[in-house]
């Protein structure tokens, strides 16, 4: 299982606001949520692979995501531990 987390960034992203936390069985049910909150955000650079990898080197995934609109935001997935 995965946590996942989408925070909103601002002043440079020195504010860090949550928007979203939830709970996936897989990575691709995550990139599913993350899809879902932000549907204009290029999700490229989440591949399933690309994830799994990081979450199992580093303990984490962490993306920072623009929308066209101007919004910054931070995309967490981690493993539920």
């Amino acid at each position: 299982m995965f946590r996942i987390a989408i925070s909103r960034l601002t002043d440079d992203g020195h504010h860090i606001t949550t928007e979203h936390r939830g709970t996936a069985m897989s990575v691709d049910e995550a990139l599913l949520a993350l899809r879902e909150h932000l549907p204009t955000v290029d999700t490229s650079a989440f591949e399933s692979d690309a994830v799994q990898r990081s979450v199992n080197r580093v303990n984490d995934f962490r993306h920072d995501v623009h929308t066209p609109d101007g919004g910054r935001y931070r995309v967490v997935i981690a493993p539920m531990m």
